[in-house]
């Protein structure tokens, strides 16, 4: 325990905490460039949908909105095409021939062995699985690999013989509300590389760093106590299991009391004298010795004047 005393004495809290600040920093800080740079491509495929998706309500399907289709298609290496339908099914526009070929028409039903899969009718080999705008983005990227992708996939269909010679493709679409045209983004299910690691990591760094901060608070109040002549234990304790809380109420103790200025212990702010040094930290009457303020001209205890 003296040992752990002594240690705590030595320590510099105010370069420890300096030095605490600036390493977490730039640790936090080199995961979240290496998160964005691995996931560049998910974050290029965010911006262009949000613009496309702009651009199709404000202004429907116009040329400008097709060469936003075409820098989608060609930012992201997870799309495999892109397509606008109108109201009937024909395709008006697509990025490429990509599970399209040269047909005029596509048009997708339900597939019946599975619940949000659509199957193209003249394509049973293919299906497309109906996702959210979001997932469209993310798919789990950063907690699944593909064989993970697969075999969930593969579990849905496990009761149908012939599903192992099916493609699975992510389907998201955009409809035009005025002319019922619909812009269909289809997509495979590729994860971002090394990207369950790098969360990983990530989470052991922040609870590092948390932790670092939890204990460092309650030695930094163990040492103020210790030299304030307060329970260093008890309020290094109640630290430790509160933190802020407990830090609130120290500060708020601290403040209703007197810091002896050459000794640094804590007094009650009616003390006259220090009672760890005996040196005088208030002005006192003369007739009663009780305590007197600053601006104080009468004395409040016995009311004698204050020369």
């Amino acid at each position: 325990m003296r040992m752990l005393e002594r240690f705590i004495n030595k320590l510099n809290f105010k370069k420890a905490a300096i030095t605490y600040i600036a390493i977490s920093g730039v640790l936090l800080i080199l995961c979240l460039s290496i998160i964005a740079y691995v996931s560049r491509d998910k974050i290029y495929m965010a911006i262009d949908y949000k613009r496309i998706s702009d651009t199709l309500e404000k202004e429907g399907v116009t040329d400008r909105l097709k060469s936003q289709l075409k820098k989608l298609a060609s930012d992201s290496n997870d799309i495999n095409n892109v397509v606008v339908l109108d109201k009937d099914n024909n395709i008006v526009f697509k990025v490429n021939s990509s599970l399209i070929g040269d047909k005029k028409k596509m048009q997708l039903i339900p597939y019946d062995m599975g619940r949000g899969y659509l199957q193209d009718s003249t394509n049973e080999d293919i299906l497309y699985k109906v996702v959210k705008q979001e997932n469209i983005i993310l798919n789990k990227d950063y907690i699944q690999n593909n064989k993970k992708v697969r075999l969930d996939i593969d579990e849905e269909f496990s009761y149908e013989r012939d599903f192992s010679s099916k493609e699975i493709y992510l389907l998201n679409y955009l409809i035009d509300r005025g002319t019922r045209n619909k812009i269909l983004i289809i997509r495979t299910a590729n994860p971002i590389p090394y990207a369950e690691r790098l969360l990983e990591v990530t989470g052991a760094l922040l609870g590092l760093i948390l932790t670092i901060y939890w204990i460092g608070l309650a030695l930094w109040v163990y040492k103020d106590a210790s030299i304030k002549n307060l329970n260093a234990s008890l309020w290094g304790l109640l630290i430790l299991i509160t933190n802020l809380v407990g830090l609130i109420v120290y500060l708020i103790y601290k403040q209703n009391n007197l810091i002896c200025y050459k000794c640094g212990a804590l007094q009650s702010k009616f003390n006259a004298f220090c009672s760890n040094c005996g040196i005088r930290i208030n002005e006192s009457c003369n007739h009663c010795r009780a305590v007197i303020g600053k601006g104080d001209n009468y004395c409040s205890r016995c009311g004698s004047k204050v020369k």
